[in-house]
């Protein structure tokens, strides 16, 4: 019996060794795939404010330009409404109460 218990601890042995040539790619894989992620958060927190500064000011030249661009077609606009409503109140009548 002491011969089969000696084959027994030899199969599970290499049964162990094997699953661990399986494993163990797997494991250096995800061991780097894990420093990535760190080195890529560290690089993001690096960076990600000076982008966001930058495109802070592309928002903020962009909303400028724009209100300049439609300053006068408003001005255009408003002029038109107050010419239609002195003209309207120059050619209705107003009901006498």
């Amino acid at each position: 019996m002491e011969f089969l218990a000696v084959w027994r601890d030899i199969s599970l042995l290499w049964l162990i060794f094997l699953t661990l040539i399986a494993v163990l790619p797997i494991g250096v894989i995800f061991f780097f795939c894990i420093k990535g992620m760190l080195w890529l958060r560290r690089m993001t927190k690096q960076v990600l404010p000076i982008v966001q500064d930058k495109a802070r000011q592309v928002a903020d030249g962009t909303e400028r330009v724009s209100q300049q661009v439609v300053r006068p077609f408003i001005a255009v606009h408003v002029a038109g409404a107050r010419i239609g409503g002195m003209a309207r109140t120059t050619v209705t009548r107003r009901k006498q109460p």
